[in-house]
This record gives C-alpha cells, sequence and structure tokens, in this order.
C-alpha cells in the first residue's frame, strides 16, 4: 500500500493515509478540505524514504500547506518533515500554518529516559533556522478551515504526572461537511484517562477513529467503549 483514500462519504473532501516507506511504524495522513486545501497531519518517520515520498505527494499538490499539526513529539511522527529540513537544500514547501504542543524542551530530558531530547531539539531548531512560524494547539479551539474545522480536544497541561511523550499527544476532532474523524495520534493509556475525564462524552463518540498509538498500547478498551467507531484506521 503507497497511498490509501478512505472510500467514505464525508459530504466533501477527502482523507488519504500514507504508509510507510521504510520498515519504521509512523503515522501520516493528508486531508483535502472540501474547498481543496491541503492538510497535514504528522508526516512519518525522519528517514530519506518517507520524507522524499511524502515532498513528492505535496510538490504534485502544488506545495502549499495550509495547515500542518504535528500531534505529539515522536520522530516516527514530526521526523519527515525534519528529514525534509536538514537534508533537502532544494526544501520549498509553502508552510502556512504549523501548529504543535509539545511540553518544555527540558522535561524530555527525563521523559522516556531522554530518548526524545535531542529529536525535539533538532526539530525546534529547523524550524527557527527556515523560519516556519508556528502555533499552540489550545484546548477547545476550533480551527476553521476550507468548509470544515479541526477541533482540539485536550492539552499537555499534565506532562509532570506523564513518563511517555505519547501521553502528551494532543486529540484532533476534524469535523467533514457529514462525518467526522477522532485522530488520537499516539495517545497512551494514562492520556487517555484524563481526556475522558476532561471532554464532553459526546465529541468523542463518532463514527470514524485513527487507533492510538498504530492499534497497540495506546488508550485502553473502555475509552474505545465511549467512542464506539464503525471505521477503525490503523497506521
Amino acid at each position: 500500500m503507497k497511498l490509501n483514500k478512505l472510500e467514505v462519504d464525508l459530504g466533501g473532501g477527502s482523507l488519504l493515509q500514507i504508509a510507510n516507506r521504510s520498515h519504521v511504524q509512523m503515522m501520516s495522513y493528508l486531508i483535502e478540505t472540501p474547498n481543496g486545501e491541503t492538510v497535514m497531519i504528522d508526516g512519518g518517520y525522519a528517514c530519506k524514504e518517507d520524507a522524499e515520498y511524502l515532498y513528492e505527494i505535496l510538490k504534485k499538490r502544488g506545495g502549499d500547506i495550509e495547515l500542518w499539526i504535528i500531534n505529539h513529539a515522536h520522530e516516527d511522527h514530526f521526523g519527515a518533515l525534519l528529514w525534509m529540513l536538514e537534508n533537502m537544500k532544494d526544501f520549498n514547501l509553502n508552510i502556512k500554518r504549523l501548529a504543535f504542543s509539545f511540553p518544555p524542551l527540558e522535561w524530555f530530558k527525563t521523559a522516556e529516559g531522554g530518548a526524545s531530547y535531542k529529536w525535539v531539539e533538532r526539530f525546534l531548531n529547523q524550524l527557527k533556522i527556515h523560519n516556519i512560524n508556528t502555533e499552540l494547539l489550545v484546548k477547545d479551539e476550533i480551527i476553521e478551515l476550507g468548509n470544515m474545522s479541526f477541533e482540539i480536544l485536550n492539552d499537555c497541561s499534565n506532562y509532570l504526572n506523564y513518563h511517555t511523550v505519547n501521553d502528551t499527544t494532543i486529540v484532533v476532532l476534524a469535523h467533514f461537511p457529514k462525518r467526522d474523524i477522532l485522530f488520537l495520534g499516539d495517545l497512551a493509556e494514562s492520556g487517555g484517562k484524563d481526556l475522558l475525564s476532561s471532554c464532553d462524552i459526546k465529541k468523542l463518540r463518532c463514527d470514524i477513529v485513527q487507533m492510538a498509538h498504530h492499534g497497540q498500547n495506546g488508550v485502553n478498551r473502555d475509552f474505545y467503549s465511549v467512542v464506539k467507531p464503525k471505521i477503525c484506521l490503523y497506521t
């Protein structure tokens, strides 16, 4: 599988799930809004294969990305963009809005034994080098774009209570004209429990859900019992 389109009537727009080109699991979604704009969620692992493949796809669409969301600070999610910035001398994607919400950089020195610290530091440095403007994803924020919207359901303010980067995942609810899609990123069990306690349960109930952490070691069964999805997306 290279590029898989979700064959469901969304009332306009489309969702493409981009498969990994290397042997590393990753997450990469391309949304075309009903008005034709491009929205990226994550992008893939920090390797040549994933990065160049994604770059080719985006350039064929004109190279303009209206909104690029990174849901948490792991290199199999923001890594493809990082690889492009570090290695492509002719990088010329027009990223109009890049949005994420990471804990403070110092926290990554202790989380997961510090494994993500250097990755996050490199990513933040490259954004400065390339003068890419970023914005903070804020809980309850609704981003209106192209006759659809993206609702931010949580934040990572509890990061001091977490030991894993996955628990700091920002959950995004994409509102297409006819259907909603819940993007869980790599949300883990503790983060999932916090989301259930802080979010309106009605917002979590939707037909389509991206399974947390590639369908393994993510949120627990109680979480999915609330969502009650009819279609599950595995990255």
